[in-house]
């Protein structure tokens, strides 16, 4: 027969010891757990497993306490014998390994400066997030996404954050391509033509993998499906990360956190500008007029990794000649912005000026699209706004019902006319569901707004009448009359 244990008698006083020593392993294990800089530091496997049993372990042994039955010798001999075993084993070497830097995983030779280590940084914590579903990254052309994006899916395979890690590129809204390159990287084999039978295909092969799964769309420029692709949405182990151009973009496929993904720093180009241009070579160091030259070069890159690594490296070895010749091409083509879009959000964000944005954008215009809803009265437009006006060569103004509404979209069209005058700039207004009369003559929603801004700020304002000027002007310029409707061609 096999004799029972009494809790309260000395024999058990082995087993409440070695537990109890094994309380304070755990505790002091998951002290050292916290302290580790997370961002640096991968903690080896074997310490959580060892973590997950001794939790269970902890646990039985409560479980034995307040069981109505005394527990059986056996019962306690193989417990203590486990609980011995692991305390003998609470120590690792090592705890943890170096995560290795971003540089480590890219193929593309990325160098990974601090402003790449924030964005990574932002990105890592997005992709562990499992109430974000869809991450999207932006930045201008150029700027490094699809380099970091790529680098960053070694990365999280390598903390075993995703197991999986798809990528296609959008840029071009090619169903078909973007499945076929998902295909591929899954060893699939279509037995259906149809894109919905190959995304239906796709879409089962993802489910049944029963692991944590990343997918990365580059490049994306149209609004686009996932399911018809074949990836399921909001599945609770299938993540997608996307790149595009600007944040309505990201706006457009519903992602649920943006990141920008800026340019480099002035001191950021000039590093990766000389490693790409060989300027820090001692042949050209002593040329001070060569280094004045470059620098400006690299200024001119406007902080682009990718505009850097292809004008440093054609001007590898070259005479100053062409150096100079280079930066007079850069100072007349890098203007920052091709086109400015002036409009009221509220009116046509998601409409008409979304559906114009992304066709400007599909066709490679650089288009300054204001991301912040419009100010109230009173308020004064931003300088960015005004420095991005001036910076671009065309502007186009989407005059609708409460345009006039905002102080802030006045301001702009101010600030547009004037650098029409001065700086001969090219302007396109768009008559969005209004009629130009109306304006010109303060009738209907015109007339009420510009009432209320003469309430507000004198009716002999000159602000005011700067206002009522261009509004005037705006409307004997040329420009396109849409009386319904949001679709636009060119």
């Amino acid at each position: 027969m096999v004799a029972a244990v009494d809790w309260s008698g000395k024999v058990l006083k082995e087993v409440k010891r070695e537990n109890n020593n094994l309380i304070l392993n755990r505790d002091f294990v998951l002290r050292k757990v916290n302290a580790t800089d997370h961002k640096t530091q991968m903690i080896n496997d074997v310490v959580f497993e060892w973590l997950e049993k001794s939790e269970i372990l902890i646990q039985e042994v409560e479980n034995l306490r307040i069981e109505e039955r005394s527990p059986l010798w056996n019962d306690f001999k193989e417990l203590l014998e486990k609980i011995t075993a692991l305390n003998a084993k609470c120590e690792f070497e090592p705890f943890s390994t170096p995560i290795p830097s971003l540089e480590h995983f890219s193929s593309g030779n990325i160098v990974c400066f601090n402003s790449r280590e924030k964005t990574s940084d932002q990105l890592l914590v997005a992709l562990k997030d499992d109430s974000c579903s869809m991450i999207g990254l932006y930045g201008r052309q150029g700027s490094g996404k699809t380099t970091l994006v790529k680098a960053m899916g070694e990365k999280v395979k390598y903390l075993k954050i995703f197991q999986e890690v798809l990528f296609a590129r959008a840029s071009q809204n090619n169903i078909r391509r973007m499945q076929d390159e998902i295909a591929d990287l899954l060893n699939l084999k279509f037995d259906k033509n149809s894109d919905a039978g190959r995304a239906r295909r796709i879409s089962s092969t993802i489910d049944s993998m029963n692991c944590p799964i990343l997918v990365i769309f580059d490049d994306v420029r149209v609004k686009f499906d996932l399911e018809d692709v074949g990836i399921p949405y909001n599945s609770n182990r299938c993540k997608v990360l996307l790149t595009t151009c600007s944040q309505q973009d990201c706006d457009l496929m519903h992602t649920q956190k943006d990141i920008q993904l800026g340019p480099l720093s002035t001191e950021e180009s000039w590093t990766l500008f000389q490693k790409h241009s060989g300027i820090h070579d001692e042949k050209y160091s002593a040329s001070f007029d060569l280094l004045n030259v470059a620098r400006e070069v690299a200024i001119e890159c406007e902080g682009l990794p990718g505009t850097i690594k292809d004008v440093g490296s054609s001007l590898r070895s070259k005479p100053i000649e062409e150096w100079k010749t280079t930066l007079d091409s850069l100072k007349h083509s890098m203007a920052k912005w091709q086109i400015f879009l002036s409009f009221r959000g509220e009116d046509t964000r998601y409409t008409f000026t979304g559906s114009l944005y992304q066709a400007l954008s599909q066709g490679r215009f650089k288009t300054f699209m204001d991301d912040g809803g419009g100010l109230d009265i009173g308020d004064q437009i931003s300088p960015s706004l005004l420095n991005a006006i001036e910076a671009s060569r065309l502007s186009i103004i989407v005059l609708s019902e409460n345009y006039a509404n905002s102080t802030w979209c006045l301001d702009e069209l101010v600030k547009i006319l004037e650098c029409k005058k001065l700086k001969n700039q090219v302007v396109w207004p768009i008559f969005y569901k209004v009629e130009p009369s109306d304006i010109r003559h303060m009738r209907k929603s015109y007339g009420k707004d510009m009432s209320r801004h003469e309430n507000t700020f004198g009716i002999n304002s000159e602000r005011v009448q700067k206002w009522k000027s261009a509004l005037s002007e705006v409307c004997n310029l040329s420009g396109k009359h849409y009386t319904t409707g949001y679709v636009i061609y060119f």
